[in-house]
């Protein structure tokens, strides 16, 4: 990548440099080799995207599987319409999971809730591509997989900080957090207090 700039007075200027390396092997659906190398230009949900996946690298935003998938999931789309305007939109939701999809996928949540769980499995639970599912399933729940998968786990949580037997930190790693500040971090934003002032006020100690 080449190009140069010029500032002025003082002025503070910032970029980002992305670089994927191409699939070891096999034709991937979702390759974006063939894009040509772009500089200086602007997209504003390319840039968000960047930056929560900036956030989750550094450690300071949500770490979770499925966010994360997500995360990556949404770049490869916005790189590949990044430079083709017209196609910067979705395409209108044309449905959603039919009942036994969902059911399907909802079980698999609550029973693998104490580990990490990827879209690329909940995709495949309902046959779909992972793009089409994401789509598909925040039209029939009207969250995203991860925000899904988030709430169940914090449901989950809620329901083992009444018992007094067990440690924030034993219930973080029960319901698939990876320690207790997570559990802490994703709570606060979802419930609006930790677990600690949670269990505090529901009359435990």
């Amino acid at each position: 990548m080449e190009g140069w700039n010029c500032f002025k007075r003082g002025r503070v200027s910032s970029a980002i440099a992305v670089h994927l390396a191409p699939p070891a092997s096999g034709h991937d659906a979702n390759d974006i080799s063939k894009i040509p190398p772009s500089l200086y230009f602007e997209s504003n949900n390319l840039k968000a995207t960047l930056q929560k996946l900036r956030c989750v690298l550094d450690g300071s935003g949500i770490d979770d599987q499925a966010y994360a998938e997500t995360l990556g999931l949404l770049l490869l789309w916005e790189l590949r319409h990044a430079v083709n305007t017209t196609r910067s939109q979705l395409e209108p939701i044309r449905g959603g999971l039919t009942g036994h999809q969902l059911r399907r996928v909802k079980e698999f949540v609550d029973v693998h809730i104490s580990r990490g769980i990827g879209i690329s499995e909940l995709a495949s639970l309902a046959g779909l591509s992972q793009f089409h599912f994401i789509r598909a399933f925040k039209h029939s729940v009207g969250l995203s997989p991860y925000q899904y998968v988030l709430s169940a786990r914090i449901g989950v949580a809620k329901e083992m900080l009444s018992k007094r037997d067990l440690s924030i930190a034993e219930v973080a790693l029960a319901v698939g957090f990876s320690d207790a500040s997570q559990l802490n971090r994703v709570f606060r934003k979802l419930i609006g207090v930790t677990p600690t002032v949670f269990r505090r006020e529901s009359g435990l100690r």
